[in-house]
C-alpha cells in the first residue's frame, strides 16, 4: 500500500468545499496546475472522481460528501498531533490560536488579551472566527476544530470552561422614540424588534429569554453582528435586547440611543470560554487559559493601568 501523503488533506478540503479547482487554488495560494495535480493524486488514491461536472458546476460524489463531513475534525486532530509539545515557550512560539465568538464578546476581551500577547508572546497570532449556526449545531464536536469558543451558558454543557462575565439584559431603543427610562412590558413588546440570530438558524439567548416566558414578538430586522444593531434602531421605534455592557458601549458611540431597563424577570447573560477536553493538558492551551484568566480579572476589576481596556460604564 502506498504511503499516505498527509499534505493532501488541505487541498482535499479546499477542493470539496469550493467544488472548483481555480477557487481552491486561490484559497490555498497555489497555482491552478498544482491544484490540478493534487486532485489527480486524490482521485487515484480514492479510486473515485470526487468532483463530477454537471453543466457549468461540479457536484460531489457520495464518497466526497462523506469525506467533506469528516475532514474538519480529521485536519484539526492531525494539526493537534503535530502541535503537541511537552512545554510551550510563548516568547519564541509562532502558534496561532483560534477563539470563536460574536463581535461584542471578542471586543470585550480583545484589548487586554492583545496587550498581554504583544508583551509576552510577540509572534503568537490570534484569530477570531465568528460563532455561526454551523459551529453551534455541531457542538461539542466543533470545539475540536478551534482552540475554544466564547458562548453563553445553555449552548453547551459538560465541557470544560472558564466563566468570563455575568451581565444583565437591557433594551436598546432610539432616545427620541417616546419611551421612558422604565417602560411597561406592553410598551416594549408591541414594538418591532431587532435580533442577532435568524429564526431559521436557531434561537439566540435574547430570544430564548423571551420564549421561555411565553413572550412572542414581531421581528423587524436580524443581524449576526451586535455592532450593526444600533444602525437598525436609530431613527425607528425598534427594540433590541442586549447585554448591559454592550448597551453602554452603543450609547457612548451613538448618543441618539437610549438603554432602558426591561420590566421582565430575565436571567442574566453568563458568558464563558469553552474548550474541548482533548485540549485540557496541552501546554499551549494551559498558557492561553491562564492569559484569559488574567483578562477576566481586568474585565471584572479594572484598575488604573487597565481602565482603557474595560467596557465604559
Amino acid at each position: 500500500m502506498a504511503a499516505t501523503d498527509y499534505n493532501l488533506l488541505r487541498p482535499l478540503r479546499a477542493l470539496l468545499e469550493e467544488r472548483n479547482v481555480t477557487r481552491a487554488a486561490e484559497r490555498l495560494h497555489v497555482s491552478q496546475s498544482a491544484m490540478s495535480i493534487a486532485l489527480a493524486k486524490l482521485r487515484r488514491h480514492y479510486g473515485d472522481p470526487l468532483l463530477v461536472r454537471r453543466g457549468n458546476r461540479h457536484d460531489l460524489t457520495p464518497l466526497a460528501e462523506r469525506l467533506l463531513h469528516a475532514l474538519p475534525q480529521a485536519i484539526a486532530e492531525t494539526e493537534q498531533i503535530f502541535r503537541l509539545q511537552s512545554r510551550f515557550d510563548p516568547v519564541t512560539s509562532t502558534r496561532s490560536f483560534a477563539i470563536a465568538g460574536i463581535d461584542y464578546t471578542i471586543a470585550r476581551i480583545a484589548p487586554s488579551l492583545t496587550r498581554i500577547v504583544e508583551r509576552e508572546a510577540p509572534n503568537v497570532r490570534l484569530e477570531f472566527p465568528t460563532v455561526d449556526a454551523a459551529l453551534v449545531n455541531a457542538l461539542p464536536d466543533s470545539l475540536q476544530t478551534i482552540d475554544g469558543a466564547i458562548l453563553p451558558h445553555g449552548y453547551v454543557t459538560d465541557q470544560p470552561r472558564l466563566d468570563l462575565a455575568t451581565e444583565a439584559w437591557v433594551c436598546l431603543v432610539d432616545a427620541a422614540s417616546g419611551l421612558s427610562d422604565r417602560p411597561t412590558a406592553d410598551e416594549l413588546l408591541t414594538r418591532p424588534w431587532v435580533h442577532n440570530l435568524a429564526p431559521r438558524e436557531g434561537m439566540g439567548p435574547a430570544r430564548q429569554q423571551l420564549q421561555f416566558r411565553g413572550i412572542d414578538i414581531s421581528i423587524a430586522a436580524v443581524t449576526p453582528h451586535f455592532f450593526v444593531m444600533p444602525t437598525l434602531i436609530v431613527g425607528t421605534d425598534r427594540v433590541a435586547l442586549v447585554p448591559e455592557g454592550f448597551a453602554r458601549m452603543a450609547v457612548r458611540l451613538e448618543p441618539r440611543l437610549q438603554a432602558v431597563v426591561p420590566p421582565l424577570d430575565l436571567a442574566p447573560v453568563r458568558d464563558a470560554f469553552w474548550w474541548h477536553p482533548d485540549h485540557a493538558y496541552d501546554a499551549e492551551h494551559v498558557w492561553l487559559r491562564h492569559v484569559l484568566e488574567r483578562v477576566v480579572e481586568v474585565i471584572r476589576n479594572p484598575h488604573d493601568g487597565d481602565t482603557q481596556n474595560a467596557i465604559p460604564s
